[in-house]
């Protein structure tokens, strides 16, 4: 419940599928990076369960022939950067909105909850720093795709799937929309435990802001639970990516942060929810 993706066992392996959207906002102001980030999204979602993503689906609406044509250059260059197949697109050209929709379909041996955290288990963040900050209205994301080869995409992302085989963590998420903090709490409650995290340690690129960077979205990051935290770490650098030990998993049901010897409830799960179910 309140995972990344789904999956369902099939020969030799498991199958794992993700859905997501745009928001409209983003589409009608930047269409060409809403087509590639409906890639982007769902690859990660798949990614964190420890599969390879493989293919990819959408449903298109916009009125606009230019922003259809944009959208549909955005999804290619995405489809590029991820070596992803385009399975099957939908375009609603007489609709009053602007959306997209879209779906990745991958494969993994082995795949990691987003639920199974245990408490004592210590939480590693990874995240690629080579990229550079982008912000339109409230949209505000850290790229480290648009500008790096495929070669090197795949090698950063093949880093889950090493995790996953390897049985190295318990649980996993993407750093989404919400940022690492809002990420980890997300962790925190469908695995029904709380953390405490440590902000100094997170890594960040020297020319972000620390307020933006805990608000901002990575186009690769990753949070996992682990009572391997080293061995976690070795494989994350490994494949290209920054990584470090930020907090712990506790049984408080509370996710603390601290910086700078201040200490602070981020989210209190006895009483909020991430999913927005209480």
């Amino acid at each position: 419940m309140f995972d990344d993706a789904g999956s369902f066992d099939s020969k030799g392996g498991k199958i794992v599928a993700s859905a997501d959207g745009i928001v409209e906002d983003m589409v009608k102001q930047n269409p060409f990076m809403a087509g590639f980030y409906s890639v982007v999204v769902n690859v990660n979602d798949v990614v964190a369960k420890g599969a390879r993503p493989i293919g990819y689906l959408n449903v298109m609406s916009s009125p606009s022939k230019r922003n259809r044509m944009s959208m549909a250059k955005g999804i290619k260059l995405g489809l590029r950067r991820y070596n992803l197949r385009l399975l099957k697109g939908h375009v609603h050209p007489d609709q009053s909105y602007e959306s997209i929709d879209a779906a990745v379909i991958g494969v993994a041996n082995r795949t990691i909850p987003s639920c199974g955290a245990k408490i004592g288990d210590e939480i590693v963040a990874a995240i690629d720093l080579a990229g550079s900050i982008y912000s339109k209205a409230w949209v505000k994301c850290f790229d480290s795709v648009l500008e790096s080869s495929r070669k090197q995409v795949l090698r950063k992302i093949s880093s889950m799937r090493i995790i996953a085989e390897n049985r190295l963590a318990n649980a996993s998420r993407d750093i989404s929309g919400p940022g690492i903090l809002g990420s980890l709490a997300m962790m925190c409650e469908s695995s029904k435990v709380g953390a405490r995290c440590i902000i100094e340690r997170i890594p960040r690129p020297r020319t972000v802001e620390l307020m933006d960077w805990l608000t901002a979205y990575p186009s690769i990051g990753f949070i996992v639970s682990t009572r391997k935290p080293d061995a976690c770490s070795r494989v994350f650098r490994r494949s290209g990516l920054a990584a470090a030990t930020v907090g712990f998993v506790d049984r408080g049901r509370q996710v603390m942060i601290s910086y700078k010897d201040h200490n602070a409830v981020f989210l209190d799960l006895r009483s909020e929810s991430m999913f927005g179910l209480r």
